[in-house]
């Protein structure tokens, strides 16, 4: 059977697969790579024409007449393998292809960007990979021959983990191209398989990748919860950190530090199972100018002098394939913070490639007199030392791609967060996000691409731009975050507001399939403890103190609860399980304390994030339910998780004086547990006394749920 095995295919955009003949047996699938373009125009009457560098975009281009009864206009393209451009022109307006996810630009327009394989090689296709808790794995793949319909060396297929496990065929279907290969007693964690065959003229298929977990259950993007380290502040190789004697130094943090927590089991007793790292690029020795005035390092990891090398002073890539082990086996996804929209004077492509970037380094910094955040976004430096990439340039905008995708690549990593979004056009990261889910995402997998596009209190639309089955598959909901240090930490607004960003934002971003990043806070704010203290407005060069007042602890678990409980991807920024303090940067990124200096208030914070943690890893409603608002005041917020079996009460209350009472309409009667306290309590969908003032925090479940604490 396998001698009769045909291997096809092509970009799933692009490619269409047909039959043929072998003088073996019955038709086999073999690979189509014609680029094919669908119009619905606007009347019947309108001129619809291509245009691209296939005919040196000439106009008038390659007309596509009406005559579907649809009202469709369709044309296959014939092009070379590599990469192309081209446009709809439909009554002289020039449109992308609304089926193509990439982008370029050609003279002044934004035009349709693709990259036809090559189909005189064979290909395979992942369909589908899964893996049980014992162990099993199973990949399924289709199989498409070369256009000369060459058929498969049996001899040469190959389907093999990282660590050099090889899977068996257990069936193949030469007629449909068929495979599938399974192994049994893998380890517990990541498993990730690189499938490739040769046909009998020893054409070589491209590589394939087919991931699965062997974990408890398969997890989808609400299933995760992440945790944001900066490397450089977190640990180093014998534990807790010094703070810098410059407060925007280097505090010595490595990757064999954040390996030992992992291996502590400090991540999981939080409930996290995914693991965001700073940027671990080689980054600038030395100090440079903030626009303060004040010198500020690379301890952060954003200004990069090599795409494709790590930070010596943080670790090696052995320490980094150790840590990507340790997390991997324990089933925590690994993200890589990337940096797509500039570099450092100091990298190579600068004096290699002065192209590449924008010339504004004398006369454009952001947000300075002569060059505004609003005209020039796209274009600006952040400061005089950080090259602008200019994403329009085809060869920038290819080796950067590369690169970005190259952590993944190398180290098996499990998504990305893009840093700067909104800086970048949005071809950037739609170009980032078609090259890693061409390569790694299959039907049961698809990696993380998280966006940071910083936003103000209203800028739900801003963040919908990036949204989309082409584009990111979240953001951080910033909109979220200022309702939450308004209406718990400073008290300047209500618990209104959080109701108001969670359903604004729902509609906003409805149908885009995106899960949004949820947080009290990020290394680029004011730490959440701080705002409460009423400590946070002061300068960053001098460490605020931590707090020690009971209130600034419970309206900590307020809004750590919150995060916790709503729809979403929650987000711990490192420190927050303990509230720690931290004015604006560098204050923000102080170092993380050591396990004896934290008090008995941080442990029991510490200890009340991880039931939050671990009721959402446990609780299906509260991951996937429906959000229902019960009891939305000034001062009070109540509101359910629930699916058809389970459900979740969260009950804030953040009022000055008396007892709050309000009935929970649809709630059934019964005896709830709180997973923070552990009390027990009798909910009635009538009046109901929903807890003490000031900031009471109670998540309840029901008695006989078996998520109670």
């Amino acid at each position: 059977m396998l001698k009769q095995l045909i291997f096809a295919g092509g970009a799933v955009a692009l490619a269409v697969a047909c039959h043929r003949s072998t003088p073996d047996g019955p038709t086999v699938p073999t690979r189509s790579c014609g680029v094919t373009i669908w119009r619905k125009a606007a009347s019947t009457a309108a001129t619809v024409e291509i245009v691209g560098d296939f005919n040196g975009w000439a106009r008038p281009g390659r007309v596509l007449p009406p005559g579907r009864a649809d009202g469709w206009r369709v044309t296959t393209l014939d092009l070379p393998p590599g990469q192309h451009a081209y446009a709809i022109v439909e009554d002289g307006a020039w449109l992308t292809d609304a089926n193509v996810p990439t982008t370029a630009a050609h003279d002044g327009h934004e035009v349709s960007w693709v990259d036809v394989p090559s189909c005189d090689v064979p290909e395979v296709r992942v369909s589908s990979a899964t893996a049980t808790a014992a162990g099993h794995v199973s990949v399924a793949a289709q199989l498409f021959a070369s256009r000369a319909g060459d058929p498969l060396d049996p001899a040469t297929l190959t389907a093999t983990t990282r660590d050099g496990r090889a899977l068996s065929i257990v069936r193949a279907e030469p007629a449909t191209g068929l495979i599938e290969l399974s192994a049994d007693g893998l380890p517990s964690g990541k498993v990730t398989v690189t499938l490739a065959a040769k046909d009998t003229r020893g054409r070589a298929s491209p590589e394939a990748i087919a991931t699965a977990w062997v974990e408890a259950r398969p997890l989808e993007l609400a299933d995760l919860v992440l945790y944001q380290v900066i490397v450089d502040r977190f640990r180093n190789d014998a534990g807790a950190l010094h703070p810098p004697s410059l407060t925007s130094g280097r505090a010595g943090g490595t990757l064999r530090g954040v390996r030992a927590a992992i291996e502590a089991g400090e991540l999981t007793r939080l409930g996290v199972n995914a693991l965001w790292l700073s940027p671990l690029y080689a980054n600038p020795t030395g100090t440079f100018p903030g626009s303060d005035g004040r010198p500020y390092t690379s301890y952060h990891g954003y200004w990069p002098v090599a795409s494709r090398a790590l930070e010596p002073e943080q670790g090696s890539e052995a320490d980094l394939d150790a840590l990507v082990a340790a997390a991997h086996a324990r089933a925590v996804r690994v993200i890589f913070d990337v940096v797509p929209n500039h570099v450092h004077e100091q990298h190579p492509y600068v004096k290699e490639h002065p192209e590449w970037f924008h010339d504004k380094a004398a006369s454009c910094v952001c947000g300075s007199a002569t060059c505004s955040w609003a005209d020039h976004i796209q274009d600006c430096w952040f400061t005089p030392y950080l090259p602008d990439v200019a994403w329009d340039v085809p060869a920038a905008a290819d080796q950067v791609t590369s690169d970005t995708r190259w952590w993944l690549d190398r180290f098996d990593g499990d998504g990305l967060r893009i840093d700067a979004v909104p800086m970048m056009p949005r071809a950037a990261t739609r170009r980032i996000a078609h090259a890693v889910r061409a390569r790694y995402d299959h039907p049961g997998h698809r990696s993380l691409l998280l966006g940071e596009n910083f936003t103000g209190p209203g800028g739900y639309n801003q963040l919908r731009y990036e949204l989309g089955p082409f584009g990111l598959d979240s953001e951080f909901h910033f909109p979220l975050m200022w309702s939450l240090r308004g209406a718990i930490a400073a008290t300047t607004g209500t618990m209104r507001d959080i109701d108001a960003a969670v359903q604004v934002g729902s509609a906003a971003w409805d149908g885009s399939g995106a899960v949004m990043a949820t947080m009290i806070g990020n290394h680029d704010v004011t730490r959440f403890a701080s705002e409460s203290a009423g400590d946070a407005a002061g300068d960053g060069w001098i460490a605020a103190s931590q707090p020690t007042h009971p209130l600034v602890y419970d309206k900590q678990r307020m809004a750590l609860a919150t995060v916790m409980t709503l729809p979403g991807l929650p987000v711990l920024y490192y420190g927050d399980e303990v509230a720690l303090a931290g004015r604006s940067d560098p204050d923000s990124r102080r170092v993380m304390p050591a396990e004896a200096d934290l008090t008995a208030a941080q442990r029991a914070l510490r200890d009340a994030t991880g039931r939050l943690g671990r009721l959402r890893g446990c609780s299906d409603a509260v991951r996937h339910g429906t959000y229902r608002p019960l009891v939305v005041t000034d001062e009070a917020l109540a509101f359910v998780r629930e699916t058809g079996t389970d459900r979740v009460v969260v009950v804030l209350v953040r009022a000055p004086t008396a007892e709050v009472s309000a009935p929970l309409p649809g709630i059934p009667a019964g005896e709830y547990v709180d997973v923070l306290s552990g009390e027990k309590t009798s909910l009635t969908p009538e009046l109901t006394n929903l807890g003490r003032a000031p900031f009471s925090t109670r998540v309840l479940v029901p008695s006989a749920s078996s998520c109670t604490p």
